[in-house]
């Protein structure tokens, strides 16, 4: 530029006025022709910016790609009529358009730049449009298996071009330095703001959602496009804040679920876990995205169910056993198809509780029948035999009566029992009355409930506790589970045997605790049987447990008394 205006002034000092004007009039039109392929590489270049940003939004939004919602998109996107989104299949059919009916457009595949998009090949070209009645730059690029176009009107370009034109001419009349910094100034009004335009859509399109398009002061002829680009970039981020709201909204579900959630994609690929799945199957969602199925689970039962679904089959639910180390654990496994995607959501839910209540319930159920029926079929058994004629011997009548009464009591035993358990369970959900209570006492209490029964082993119990040893307890409930502790030390003792009671005070910080033991010498219960001891009915050896005369509810009503 700097060689040219030294030739102009050359031709100034050389040539006569008329070649003065004629060459100012050519500088003029060549000046003029430069600024008018600038302007139009700029409005190219960021057409092309929008058109990605289009895309990026459409993919972040993949309902707004269904037919019914995109020309309500193209025509909310594009706010102001100078400004034109089209989006075209892959045949040229116009799918929806901001500025006409589709269904009214006719096949756009002859169009050069939407031929070249098809292809697979970004376009931009200048050229009259029909439907709008005026000359547009349009861009287009390849979006999956269709076509997105952006279009502006050039009006304001050539309206550029000939005020440009007229303030050069008449400003060269007077003086050609007038003239040279007038087409300065004026394509600095031109090109500068252009340039920001660009500038702030390329940010824009980085991921800056800072950028504003209306903090330079636009001449009139850009003024109306930076507006336009400004309410596209305003309409858009409510876009993104109503999309990043969602995200955190469906994060805050998802990790307060309790049941593990796996997303697959098309290709049978992690996509995201929530916390729940992480912890059940040792995931992280850091490394997760992009395992197989089974690199994640481990497990081929659930991959088969997942994977290999009945052809009609759409969502799938069923039970699976999935093995651990220490007890296996039980998943209600949920597959299903998410609509319009190609992608398949897992729910697992851990109803391992749920089972071992449901074996524990009939367990007990089978427990409590038989526990009941023994007792009840003997004494049945005993009263037909005396009805048959057994009355008639009275040292038989006496057995007899006496085994009834043994079975009655028995049977006694097991319903007061029940009905203990009963009101413990209803009471779970009352607060226990304590009161300040000399631990001594209770003992003292437990000795003479249990002293008769230890007479009959000759077995000694016996007792260690301060005296003073105070504390804030429901006696009645700390005296039962002791008492029903104590007997069973001495039912399962040998004859002779030693049971010790102890109880002190323990200080672990701020928090004081009350410790009871009851220590005996007899056969122990095996380690295998420590996690059920406390079951209803669950005996270690069954036929000793009756033989000394136990109801098989003893310890379940001491762990409910604790708790």
């Amino acid at each position: 530029m700097k060689h040219t205006r030294k030739k102009t002034r050359t031709y100034l000092f050389a040539a006569t006025g008329t070649i003065l004007v004629l060459t100012l009039v050519a500088f003029t039109a060549v000046s003029l022709s430069a600024l008018r392929k600038t302007a139009y590489r700029q409005t190219e270049n960021n057409l092309k910016q929008f058109c990605h940003a289009v895309a990026h939004f459409l993919d972040a939004e993949p309902e707004l790609r269904e037919p019914e919602n995109l020309q309500a998109f193209c025509m909310t996107f594009a706010a102001e009529p100078e400004f034109r989104i089209t989006c075209i299949s892959p045949d040229g059919t116009v799918i929806a358009d901001s500025n006409a009916t589709p269904t009214r457009l006719e096949n756009h595949a002859t169009r050069p730049e939407v031929a070249a998009a098809i292809a697979g090949k970004e376009m931009a070209s200048i050229r009259y449009s029909d439907s709008l009645d005026r000359p547009l730059i349009y861009y287009a690029i390849p979006y999956r298996t269709g076509v997105i176009r952006l279009s502006v009107a050039v009006d304001y370009i050539d309206t550029a071009s000939r005020q440009t034109m007229l303030i050069l001419v008449i400003a060269a009349l007077v003086i050609l330095l007038v003239a040279i910094s007038i087409t300065l100034i004026v394509s600095s009004r031109i090109v500068v703001p252009l340039q920001a335009l660009e500038e702030a859509a390329r940010s824009y399109t980085a991921g800056n959602p800072n950028v504003t398009f209306t903090d330079a002061q636009y001449p009139v002829e850009l003024s109306e496009l930076a507006e336009t680009f400004a309410k596209m970039a305003s309409g858009l981020e409510e876009k993104i804040q109503a999309l990043d709201e969602q995200n955190r909204e469906t994060e805050a579900i998802l990790s307060s679920m309790n049941d593990a959630l796996i997303v697959l994609d098309e290709n049978d690929r992690v996509i995201r876990v929530n916390p729940a799945a992480e912890r059940l199957f040792g995931l992280s969602q850091k490394d997760t995205p992009g395992m197989s199925l089974i690199q994640a689970v481990r497990n081929t039962d659930i991959v088969d169910f997942t994977l290999y679904p009945l052809a009609s089959e759409t969502e799938r639910t069923i039970e699976l056993r999935f093995p651990e180390k220490e007890s296996p654990r039980f998943l209600l496994a949920k597959s299903s198809s998410i609509k319009g995607s190609p992608e398949r959501l897992l729910v697992f839910s851990d109803i391992t509780r749920l089972q071992k209540l449901e074996r524990i319930r009939k367990d007990f159920v089978a427990n409590v029948s038989h526990e009941l029926k023994t007792p009840v079929t003997s004494i049945l058994g005993f009263i037909e035999t005396l009805k048959d004629g057994a009355l008639e011997d009275p040292v038989a009548t006496r057995r007899f009566l006496d085994i009834m009464e043994q079975q009655s009591t028995r049977l006694s035993a097991i319903i007061e029992d029940l009905l203990t358990i009963s009101r413990l369970e209803q009471d779970e959900t009352l607060p226990v009355i304590r009161e300040d209570s000399s631990i001594t006492d209770i003992l003292f209490n437990v000795k003479n409930l249990c002293s008769d029964l230890a007479v009959k082993k000759h077995t000694d119990i016996q007792f260690s506790c301060p005296e003073d040893l105070v504390c804030r307890v429901n006696a009645g409930l700390m005296e039962q589970a002791l008492v029903n502790l104590v007997q069973n030390a001495v039912k399962y003792s040998p004859e002779r045997a030693t049971v010790m009671v102890k109880a002190w005070k323990e200080q672990n910080g701020e928090e004081e605790k009350l410790i009871c033991t009851v220590t005996d010498n007899g056969p122990g219960i095996p380690e295998k049987h420590l996690p059920r001891i406390f079951e209803r009915f669950y005996r270690v050896d069954k036929g000793r447990s009756r033989e000394q005369g136990g109801t098989g509810l003893g310890l379940s009503i001491v762990r409910h008394i604790v708790l």
